[in-house]
Parts: C-alpha cells; sequence; structure tokens
C-alpha cells in the first residue's frame, strides 16, 4: 500500500496566509496556490484577485472562462491557470477591459493590485535574492520573482550587482534596462512587517552580526523615521522613485 506524499492540494480559509483578502467564515475552503515563482505566504492566486478584489467575475467558473479565453496576461504572458500564485510587483493585463495593474504592499498587510499606466507594463522592477555562476564562467542572478538572467561578459559586472539590488527589466525579453543599487540615498517601500507599504529615502545602514538583527533607518513621506530590517527593503529608484507609486499608498 502506497503512502501519501508531497503537500496538500486544499486550503481552508481559516488557515489562509494573512495577505490573502477573502472572507475567512463565509465558506470551508478557498483556492489552494500552483507550485510557481512566489511562495504561498507571499502571493495571490489569480482566481482571487479576478473574482474577489477586481470582480471581473462573479464566481469560479466566470474567473475560469476568462482565463480559458486568453484574456488574462502576467508580466507579459498569457496565464491560464486559476491558481497561479501572483507576488510583488507583478504586472497583470487584461483584455477586452484594457486595464493593466501592479502589485504592491498594502499597509493591511496584504497584496493589492492598483491600476497603472498601459505603458508602464512594458518593464518591471525585480529585486536580486542570489548570484550564482553557470557553465562558462557566466553570472546568473537569481530575482524574487523566480527569473534567473545571465550577465554578460564584461570585467567587473558581477561586483556591480550585488544581492538586494533592484534591477528593471523589458517584459517580456528580459533585457536589464536600469539597476538601483542597495545603498544610503536610495527610495525605497518596505514590503513586510509592521511598517508595510511605507515608502521614503534611505537614511542609514546598521550592519550587525550576532543574535541582534541589521536594521535600515528610512526618512518616511511624512517625515518620520523608521526602522526595519534589511530584507524587507525593495529600492524603487534613486532619490525619487522611478516608477508610479499609486495615490493610494501616497
Amino acid at each position: 500500500m502506497m503512502t501519501k506524499t508531497g503537500g496538500s492540494r486544499h486550503q481552508k480559509r481559516i488557515a489562509a496566509p494573512r495577505n490573502w483578502i477573502i472572507p475567512r467564515k463565509e465558506y470551508t475552503f478557498t483556492v489552494h496556490a500552483s507550485p510557481g515563482p512566489h511562495g504561498k505566504e507571499h502571493c495571490l492566486p489569480l482566481k482571487i484577485i479576478l473574482r474577489d478584489i477586481l470582480r471581473v467575475a462573479e464566481n469560479a467558473r466566470e474567473a475560469r472562462l476568462i482565463l480559458n479565453k486568453r484574456l488574462v496576461k502576467i508580466d507579459g504572458r498569457v496565464v491560464t491557470d486559476p491558481n497561479f500564485p501572483v507576488g510583488l510587483m507583478d504586472i497583470i493585463e487584461i483584455d477586452r477591459i484594457n486595464k493593466c495593474y501592479q502589485m504592491f504592499s498594502h499597509k493591511q498587510h496584504v497584496l493589492m493590485p492598483y491600476e497603472i499606466p498601459a505603458p508602464e507594463k512594458l518593464t518591471k522592477f525585480c529585486q536580486i535574492k542570489g548570484k550564482t555562476t553557470v557553465k562558462g564562467d557566466i553570472i546568473q542572478l537569481n530575482l524574487h520573482d523566480g527569473r534567473n538572467i545571465l550577465l554578460p561578459k564584461e570585467e567587473g559586472i558581477e561586483k556591480r550587482h550585488r544581492v538586494k539590488d533592484v534591477i528593471e527589466i523589458s517584459l517580456p525579453s528580459q533585457e536589464i534596462v536600469s539597476h538601483f543599487p542597495f545603498k544610503e540615498g536610495m527610495y525605497a517601500i518596505i514590503t513586510q512587517g509592521k511598517n508595510v507599504g511605507t515608502h521614503g529615502m534611505l537614511r542609514e545602514f546598521e550592519w550587525r552580526y550576532g543574535p541582534r538583527a541589521s536594521t535600515v533607518t528610512l526618512e518616511a513621506a511624512d517625515g518620520s523615521m523608521v526602522q526595519t530590517t534589511p530584507e524587507y527593503i525593495f529600492i524603487l529608484g534613486e532619490k525619487s522613485p522611478a516608477m508610479p507609486i499609486p495615490e493610494e499608498m501616497q
């Protein structure tokens, strides 16, 4: 007799991640996010976005019909899986209604799609999570959304691209358009923690080694100083955001 292997294919609403915007006690089960570029704790299933947030579908059946007609694109590519995990900075494009949305961290500890102008769908900001060397001594960048990009063979290029830096790539070709280093004086947003959604200038770094965590001081738009861990920082530009920030977050 064979035993059960792998994780559960079901998701109870009461145990769903905190950032999922769903009624917790109305029904027992909800969508289970498919394996993909974002983990369950850092994503929203596409069906929940279409049905519960954007309300372009009244129920799960209508959401599946929209996806089967290939009307929805994520980062410039058609997606038909209703459980596809959509995460931070992902761009959702819906045909027929000609609208584009981008995922941002909301102050209520949830991921929210905000409408963006159509030209903004051509590029995307991605954070470097790791670097590896592949065959031929080529440097590969591992990005926060599961992408892997190979750097051209140039002297010193691996030193210019460091972990926690952010690069702007074109979609869907994945060519690097611009690079924003992780340093003081950059404009950033906090993506997790009690100050999630706060954005402003990075003022000071305190790097510690040991049981005490390193901290970053961010000057918010209202002039207040906020401290958080470097792991929660996402660079948006140099001195000012290089991408439009939704009015609801300002």
